[in-house]
């Protein structure tokens, strides 16, 4: 079922520069849904979700990000909670990442056979494009989640400021190794999103989609929505 979110990584907060670095820094947010790479982490309900960050001047960055989640499996996971660290810098007008994310569920017991924790690790570049900026992210992991074997995700993005706003989409591609296990086929996913701030509070609202029917959602049934085009709304605010 799971996956972000990413959360794709930039949800979890992930896109540190070394130009816009803090020491310590906060968040918080409220959605209407956790959607990560197309797929509701909530049964279609909504989140509380935050985190705090470290950054250095050399670029390493140390991170941890929470959110609740539901996946219709009986309670066992209630809550995710992500790791991350890595480095950051620019070269010339290439900004560069390189880092890694544990995904832990605590209160999954290993009696239940389900075994959802799990690591990634890989880079994320952008570039400017005229008064836009394109990212590319590759994230790969060893064994994903509830032990599906190798897992490889690809995310192109592009985004620009419009007015006070900024404007933007993504396109990623998610493989998996044992599909049978995870629930669906190898998939692609994508968003359109609009943000903005007011009164020191952030505002996002995003349309997210898949090509999966809802056969191949997780074999359907009380699944089968959370694979579908959905509106999304979140707010947010930094601490």
């Amino acid at each position: 079922m799971k996956k972000t979110i990413l959360t794709s990584l930039a949800t979890a907060g992930l896109l540190a520069s070394a130009g816009a670095i803090a020491d310590v820094s906060g968040n918080i947010s409220l959605t209407s849904d956790y959607v990560f790479r197309g797929l509701s982490q909530t049964d279609e309900k909504p989140a509380i979700q935050g985190g705090f960050d470290y950054a250095h001047d050399s670029g390493a960055y140390l991170g941890v990000w929470a959110s609740n989640v539901d996946f219709e499996d009986g309670d066992e996971a209630e809550i995710e909670i992500d790791l991350y660290g890595g480095m950051a810098g620019t070269m010339g007008d290439l900004g560069w990442q390189f880092g890694g994310i544990y995904y832990n569920y605590p209160g999954v017991a290993d009696s239940s056979g389900l075994k959802y924790d799990y690591w990634e690790v890989g880079p994320t570049l952008t570039y400017p494009v005229g008064p836009a900026t394109a990212s590319l992210m590759v994230m790969w992991s060893p064994n994903f989640f509830n032990e599906t074997g190798k897992g490889l995700y690809t995310e192109l993005g592009l985004s620009a400021p419009v007015g006070s706003f900024e404007i933007g989409g993504t396109f990623g591609h998610q493989d998996i190794e044992r599909n049978v296990k995870f629930g669906t086929p190898d998939y692609n996913n994508w968003s359109l999103y609009a943000s903005t701030e007011l009164a020191g509070v952030g505002l996002k609202l995003a349309y997210t989609d898949t090509e999966l029917s809802s056969s191949e959602c997780f074999g359907g049934g009380v699944f089968a929505d959370w694979c579908d085009a959905r509106a999304v709304f979140s707010i947010s605010k930094d601490l």
